[in-house]
């Protein structure tokens, strides 16, 4: 590559044609390294695709990666993921806290219609982040969970990780404060607690909505106001949408 430099008097007097020039010769000596930097690069993909043994190295590299995934993958269905399923006693629920890593628990009560939403997004999730469990518990039947946790809305949904209670998702307002938010919103609300690996932006809907800021709010809050028990919230309807 040839480049041809002219100097221009631009009227200024020699003293700014001379800080000109400079200026344009470190420009050039710039463009210089940058080339001579892609040069060897390319360089370095050149001896690598003539490399044999360079190149059944990162095969076997890769190989090894994907038989590492797909054990993992294994590991995960055996241990209950890859599909949404109910548990129906305590036992189970610190079972399954102890043996996943990350874990979704979706409190509900049969006659709650707004439950039946979050079902089917929730089944739809579980298929897609294997690492994940996605389990779901009828809060009529486990009091003593429902104490504990401080469940009182119905649905809750209750992000464990690492065997620790990290967040409540509880009713519809961090997701936008309808029931019409898309299973993309629910993942990367999700997402903020390290509970799915969701690669995408924030959903365009969620700002558009009445949750804005409500995941943030009650991350840094720490606490949540409400009813001592679910007991209270199952006898006059509390944490409903209208319907």
């Amino acid at each position: 590559i040839f480049y041809i430099f002219f100097a221009m008097d631009l009227g200024f007097g020699a003293q700014n044609q001379v800080v000109g020039q400079a200026a344009a010769a470190a420009v050039l000596s710039h463009t210089k390294a940058q080339e001579e930097k892609i040069d060897a690069d390319l360089s370095k993909y050149d001896d690598l695709l003539n490399d044999e043994e360079a190149l059944d190295r990162l095969r076997q590299r890769r190989l090894e990666e994907m038989k590492a995934r797909r054990r993992r993958e294994q590991e995960c269905r055996a241990a209950g993921h890859g599909r949404y399923a109910e548990l129906g006693e305590t036992k189970e629920f610190f079972e399954a806290a102890k043996t996943s890593d990350r874990l979704v628990v979706h409190f509900y009560r049969p006659t709650t219609r707004y439950c039946e939403v979050v079902d089917a997004h929730l089944e739809k999730l579980s298929k897609k982040y294997i690492e994940t469990r996605f389990v779901k518990m009828n809060a009529e039947k486990t009091d003593y969970l429902v104490e504990k946790l401080n469940i009182f809305m119905m649905p809750t949904i209750l992000l464990v990780k690492a065997g620790k209670v990290v967040h409540h998702i509880r009713g519809f307002d961090e997701l936008g404060g309808t029931a019409e938010f898309s299973t993309d919103l629910l993942a990367w609300a999700m997402a903020q607690y390290d509970l799915v690996q969701f690669d995408g932006e924030m959903p365009e809907e969620y700002m558009k909505e009445a949750g804005v800021n409500a995941i943030q709010m009650r991350k840094i809050q720490g606490t949540y106001a409400g009813a001592a028990s679910i007991r209270e919230g199952l006898r006059d309807g509390d944490g409903e949408a209208d319907e």
